[in-house]
């Protein structure tokens, strides 16, 4: 059964705001309990802090969403922000998986809405690309990516939203997916995107996210063989001038073949990028059992 979402900490800021600690204020939010180290991430509707948690002195990241007043235009373009954030939480909450990030608090303001999550001191997969990855390191990568995409997947969840930036490592090598803002939740009685809508990052987009048509999981699978092409090869499998273009790109263009010391993983991007779904694997599970048999092929560097 899915878990309850905890009551909604509604914080009384002191009646004087010079008494405020500077060290609680996280981008005009006051939060207590937590000491604010450094601001880590910056957005259009939301901060990311490094903060620690004063009762056990363990870091955090502390994640701020502003209530801004957005115009029509942008009311119509993208879906309620605040809605979003309260959907990341309760999925994060709701799938106990060690692919998934820990959301440890939420609360919510007049004017702002933050969350407390994990902290990962390697940050995320695409600080990681910025340097070369072995192909057999690419390879278990992809191969936790596609478990923690089983278990998204298992309760109903579709993220939507795949790519190395939402993708985080931690201090043991392991993974964990992050921002389930954009994703569609079978446990709610509708989906926050629109229909006909458009949304996502255009070089992780499998076709028909990109030509917004209707996605299931198998959408997600696509976005996995985007990341593990980009891993094993340091580029993405489209290029072009414009976003667009891109999206055509993705439903037009073959599967791009892999350099020589790599054929050995064409057969599963093949199948990963299938444009069409029922050419992919048929689930996350079956990817990650197909992944992790490609790693005895590879000779294990110290």
């Amino acid at each position: 059964m899915p878990q309850e979402m905890p009551q909604e900490t509604l914080p009384t800021p002191p009646e004087d705001p010079r008494a405020v600690p500077e060290s609680q204020c996280f981008g005009g939010a006051f939060v207590r309990g937590y000491r604010r180290v450094r601001q880590v991430a910056s957005g259009a509707r939301a901060d990311i802090f490094l903060a620690e948690r004063v009762a056990t002195h363990s870091l955090v990241a502390l994640k701020v969403v502003r209530d801004e007043h957005e115009s029509r235009d942008e009311r119509t373009s993208a879906p309620d922000s605040f809605l979003r954030f309260l959907q990341e939480y309760e999925i994060a909450q709701r799938i106990r998986h060690p692919g998934i990030v820990q959301l440890f608090d939420l609360g919510v303001s007049d004017e702002y809405a933050w969350l407390v999550m994990e902290y990962f001191p390697r940050g995320d997969l695409r600080r990681r690309m910025k340097s070369p990855v072995a192909p057999r390191w690419a390879v278990r990568v992809a191969a936790a990516i596609a478990r923690a995409l089983d278990a998204l997947h298992a309760e109903g969840v579709v993220h939507r939203d795949l790519k190395p930036g939402n993708v985080m490592l931690r201090e043991d090598g392991t993974i964990a997916l992050i921002d389930f803002g954009m994703s569609k939740d079978v446990a709610r009685s509708h989906d926050l995107s629109e229909r006909g809508l458009i949304f996502g990052t255009p070089h992780y987009m499998s076709p028909e996210q990109g030509h917004a048509e209707p996605t299931d999981a198998r959408s997600d699978l696509y976005s996995l063989g985007v990341i593990l092409y980009e891993m094993v090869t340091g580029g993405k499998p489209y290029r072009a001038d414009s976003p667009m273009a891109v999206i055509y790109k993705h439903r037009k263009e073959p599967v791009p073949q892999l350099a020589e010391g790599l054929e050995r993983l064409q057969p599963l991007l093949e199948r990963l990028l299938a444009k069409r779904p029922e050419e992919r694997f048929p689930s996350a599970l079956a990817a990650a059992e197909a992944l992790e048999r490609q790693l005895g092929r590879f000779v294990q560097r110290p």
